[in-house]
């Protein structure tokens, strides 16, 4: 399974995010970024368990509809050609699209609770 690799990778790159907040949090300059790291690095978890689930999901529904429905050989090889390339390809996909997009979602919260709270 390619979660060998990803998801020591993602474990690195929580750790450097987090120390990445902590380090803006200490340099004057940059405190506000520190708000946006974090926003941006909790958003990340969610949207990586979801891509992922997905990806799992939809690598494994067409094998499990190929076991109920009775498919003509080429269809019932070929379902099973997708459904392994999915798992293989697709996590990799899926982790990058899900940390990328959890990200975004995470500093887009931050700065519409920053803009609200604008005195």
């Amino acid at each position: 399974m390619p979660y060998f690799i990803i998801l020591p990778v993602y474990v690195l790159l929580l750790v450097a995010l987090i120390v990445a907040a902590i380090v803006t949090r200490f340099v004057p300059q940059s405190q506000p970024a520190s708000a946006y790291i974090v926003g941006g690095t909790v958003g990340t978890l969610p949207a990586f368990l979801v891509a992922n689930i997905l990806v799992t999901l939809a690598a494994l529904l067409p094998v499990w509809a190929a076991q109920k429905l009775e498919l003509p050989q080429g269809l019932h090889d070929a379902t099973k050609i997708f459904g392994a390339a999915v798992l293989l390809i697709g996590p990799f996909v899926a982790s990058a699209l899900g940390v990328f997009f959890g990200f975004a979602v995470g500093v887009y919260f931050i700065f519409r609770r920053r803009k609200s709270y604008t005195p």
